[in-house]
């Protein structure tokens, strides 16, 4: 009866431990991606925030532009650049208005305009009569040209935790004169 060796009598000087060094390099691969894929995944939550964030402002900026827009309909009498968040079209104080930062700027807040949000603002720019071509203000409803209107620049502001800022402007105009008393 032949003898049947067992493999562990072998000696071990035939082991190289490749097993182990391969174990050891899948190992690396692995955390790599894995470290990576944590990675990836913080900067695509960081970014949802962030966008979050920017539609929340966007959407102030819109309420706060609407609210604007009512106010000046609502404004009766002269308009007075001397009423904070009013300015005239030849105005050297006038904002400039594309800038995020108005600090230095008079506008009107939550604090004077109760529909407002906290971080919600607007100024009102009187940029004066206009002529529309062609346009059909009168009430018999024929179109003449030459008609008048006065316009105003409206730009709202808002601002969502200092890191979203969103500024929109809009060309609002109504008929009558907003200088007379």
């Amino acid at each position: 009866m032949p003898v049947i060796q067992d493999r562990t009598d072998r000696p071990r000087s035939t082991e190289r431990g490749a097993a182990l060094i391969v174990s050891l390099i899948l190992l690396l691969i692995m955390t790599i991606i894995g470290i990576s894929a944590m990675n990836s995944a913080r900067l695509e939550v960081s970014m949802a925030g962030m966008m979050q964030r920017e539609e929340a402002a966007l959407r102030g900026a819109e309420r706060a532009l609407s609210v604007a827009e009512r106010y000046t309909e609502d404004t009766v009498g002269a308009f007075d650049d001397l009423v904070d968040g009013h300015y005239l079209a030849e105005d050297e104080d006038k904002p400039v208005t594309s800038e995020t930062d108005w600090s230095g700027y008079l506008s009107l807040g939550a604090a004077e305009v109760s529909e407002l949000g906290e971080h919600d603002e607007f100024i009102v720019e009187y940029e004066g009569l206009v002529t529309l071509p062609g346009s059909a203000l009168n009430d018999g409803g024929d179109a003449i040209a030459g008609d008048k209107v006065n316009a105003y620049r409206i730009t709202s502001r808002s601002e969502n935790d200092g890191k979203a800022v969103r500024i929109i402007e809009s060309i609002y105009t109504k008929l009558y004169n907003p200088m007379a008393p």
